[in-house]
Order: C-alpha cells, then structure tokens, then sequence
C-alpha cells in the first residue's frame, strides 16, 4: 500500500513545486507527467489492472504521446535537465517495444521498465526547478526558449 503512495505523493510535490516556482518549461513538464498519470487511471478504469504478461494498448498509447512531448520540451527548452525527463520517457517507451518483441519476458522486467521511471522522471523535474530558481537568482532573468 505504501508503494502505492510513494509515486502520487512524489507527484503532488514535484508538479505543486514546479507550477509554483517554475516558469513555462517546469510548467509544462509537470503538465505532461500529471496528465500521464491522469490518464493511466482513466485506462484503468475503463479497461481494469494490466497483467503484465502483455502489453497494455492504453499504457503504450499515453507513454508515446507523451515522450512525443516530453522530447519536444526538451529540444526547445532553454534548460538541460528535460532532456533527463525525455530520456526517462524513452526507457518507457523501449521497454512497451522489448515487451512486443519478447511476449515470454519477464513481467516484473516490463513492469520495472514502464514504471520506475516515473519517479525518476519527478525527482529530475523537482531539481530541475530548483536549478532553475538558482540560476534565475545568480544570473537574473532568462529566456525560457531556445531562439528558433
């Protein structure tokens, strides 16, 4: 039960903090992760828990969209950290085609694969904020964007 908690409460902080004390890149992060996780309990309600012996059309669908947008963030932020965030949703999404590929692996390694990263993806999103306030403190105001 405390496994459970453990990713929504690291979810609550991270996205409050971000939407707080970031500016448009935090923000938009920490909109892709809630939405991601707002979404995976719609699919669960609506299509019940994964097994994990195979996978999950909804998980694959809501992790590809939002690696789609995670990596568009982070190739036009004007910041290093979201390209972390990206890399994170990347594992996801390799670990939902090693799934397709291998449908006799393993179901704590898909598991492991589509959902550990989440937590490391809220943790890089919580320092990345902060390193975003550091930085705005020591050298002022930035631009949020890379020039097109």
């Amino acid at each position: 039960m405390v496994s459970l908690w453990i990713p929504r409460i690291a979810l609550f902080l991270s996205v409050l903090f971000a939407a707080r004390r970031g500016e448009e890149p935090e923000r938009l992060v920490a909109a892709v992760l809630f939405a991601t996780f707002a979404l995976d309990i719609a699919n669960h309600a609506w299509f019940g828990t994964p097994d994990w012996f195979t996978v999950d059309p909804g998980h694959l669908v809501i992790d590809s969209w939002a690696f789609v947008l995670l990596m568009w963030i982070a190739l036009r932020a004007n910041r290093g950290w979201p390209l972390l965030v990206g890399s994170g949703q990347l594992i996801v999404v390799i670990g939902h085609i090693a799934k397709v590929w291998e449908l006799d692996m393993v179901r704590w390694a898909y598991w492991a694969m589509t959902q550990i990263p989440f937590l490391f993806q809220l943790c890089v999103l919580a320092f990345g904020t902060a390193a975003h306030i550091a930085r705005r403190r020591r050298v002022g105001s930035y631009h949020n964007w890379r020039p097109a």
